[in-house]
């Protein structure tokens, strides 16, 4: 299963980044379970305000925060666009 990235609308520049083809940096919330959908190498969907694009993680996932949401990590990720 691909992983999925949201992109809040406050973060526009951080699509249009992306959408340009440079590389961005992202977090995203996963469960253990879903951890490993968003692993170095791995294809994820992109999506902003509607728009949908896949991308590539090319770096490896760093556990941000594990505590404030019990079963949650808050992981991030440097993502290009494929």
């Amino acid at each position: 299963m691909e992983g999925s990235v949201n992109i809040s609308p406050s973060d526009a520049n951080t699509f249009t980044d992306f959408d340009e083809g440079n590389s961005v940096q992202v977090r995203v919330k996963v469960s253990d379970k879903e951890q490993t959908e968003y692993e170095k190498g791995k294809m994820v969907k992109v999506a902003f305000e509607g728009k949908e694009s896949r991308g590539k993680i090319v770096s490896d996932p760093i556990v941000i925060d594990d505590k404030s949401d019990p079963g949650k990590k808050t992981l991030s990720l440097i993502i290009e666009k494929k």
